[in-house]
């Protein structure tokens, strides 16, 4: 009898990473997954990405709205989405018994599938555990840590973070990043289709921004935004910017945006992501993107302000405040300091190699389940 896995998506960052596990999970004979849909996938303004997960040729269990119908853009809506996800999720856990959920990273309708299924007795298995971040996501992560009984990490650093939470070793396994998985399966796609859909000259430099709202900084999130427009239309650089994600504060980005009238996509599926960025001069903003797929790719990364503090970074990566001279000459670095970018070109991944899906699976259908303990104790 296959052991059935529970895994929610949210959004197109939760499900890049999802997606080589779901796959591994569809080849094995000793899994099965059962995949439920919500967040920014169900909503026009994000693409309908629902429709990209059918694409891929992925099941859908079920789907669900978790939120309201008038969003408020502030912690109220992300409190009340959350919520929503935690009733919603309470009833397709106790209709479907999976033996184990599948829980990731630092996002809200992941922390609401841990703490139901940690209430129902139920293996939680957490991927990305204990990395460093800033805004709401640093504590969403480690209380989707604390709810879970098995954590795959991206990196030796997180594990050792995570055993000093109090987990046990036993259930701690550092794979790495299941996005490089993804990346090194990506498609190619042509010069042509991706200057015609992007309305980008390939035979010029080009720089992609993608800047997400910082939810413990939310009176200044529409400041930060407009200095780095500012810079780039001051520097008349070739630029796209991709839309950023749903938390509190994103609608107040994207009208900014909107009315930049600086060349802009409101959704991006992961293959023409990775083929632009690829061909990037750098990646601009605030996304796990910049940290994690970057080095990957040895594309320079300018790391605006907070957001990812703590995390482990690669050599190709410049922070900067949100100061418009900081960032100024963080551009002008990826544009002219040779040595910058020859250390770029030999930087290396920290989050893995492209092999962490086939390690996750492998770990899951051969442990026994009933040896995991579902009542959880400080482990020291």
């Amino acid at each position: 009898m296959r052991k059935k896995i529970l895994m929610i998506t949210e959004r197109r960052s939760d499900y890049s990473k999802f997606k080589p596990i779901l796959k591994e999970i569809s080849k094995s004979k000793k899994l099965e997954y059962a995949l439920v849909v919500t967040g920014s996938h169900l909503l026009d303004e994000y693409g309908m990405t629902i429709n990209e997960i059918k694409k891929d040729g992925f099941k859908i269990l079920s789907k669900f709205d978790m939120y309201e119908k008038n969003r408020i853009d502030s912690g109220v809506g992300m409190l009340r989405s959350l919520g929503n996800c935690i009733i919603q999720l309470s009833k397709i856990l106790e209709k479907e018994k999976p033996d184990i959920i599948l829980a990731g990273f630092d996002i809200g309708a992941n922390l609401a599938v841990a703490i139901a299924g940690a209430h129902m007795n139920i293996v939680v298995a957490h991927v990305e555990g204990g990395d460093v971040t800033g805004t709401i996501d640093e504590p969403i992560r480690h209380s989707i840590t604390k709810f879970s009984h098995i954590h795959f990490t991206s990196n030796k650093e997180a594990s050792e973070r995570i055993i000093k939470m109090g987990e046990n070793p036993k259930y701690i396994f550092t794979v790495g990043s299941p996005v490089m998985d993804n990346i090194i399966t990506t498609n190619y796609i042509s010069d042509e289709k991706l200057s015609e859909k992007f309305g980008l000259d390939f035979s010029k430099p080009f720089f992609i921004i993608l800047q997400h709202t910082v939810t413990t900084e939310i009176n200044e999130i529409d400041q930060y935004i407009k200095n780095i427009l500012s810079v780039v239309k001051e520097k008349d650089i070739q630029t796209v910017i991709i839309h950023g994600n749903a938390d509190a504060g994103s609608q107040k980005i994207s009208k900014i945006i909107k009315n930049s009238k600086i060349n802009q996509v409101y959704s991006i599926n992961f293959e023409e992501y990775i083929n632009l960025l690829k061909r990037s001069a750098a990646l601009i903003g605030n996304s796990s993107s910049g940290i994690i797929e970057t080095p990957f790719l040895r594309i320079p990364t300018i790391n605006i302000g907070t957001r990812q503090q703590g995390r482990l970074r690669a050599k190709n990566i410049i922070d900067v405040g949100y100061d418009k001279k900081d960032i100024k000459k963080a551009i002008e670095k990826v544009q002219f300091d040779k040595k910058f970018l020859s250390k770029v070109k030999n930087c290396s991944s920290l989050y893995g190699n492209g092999n962490s899906a086939k390690k996750i699976i492998k770990i899951l259908e051969d442990m026994d389940l009933s040896s995991v303990p579902i009542q959880k104790m400080i482990a020291y």
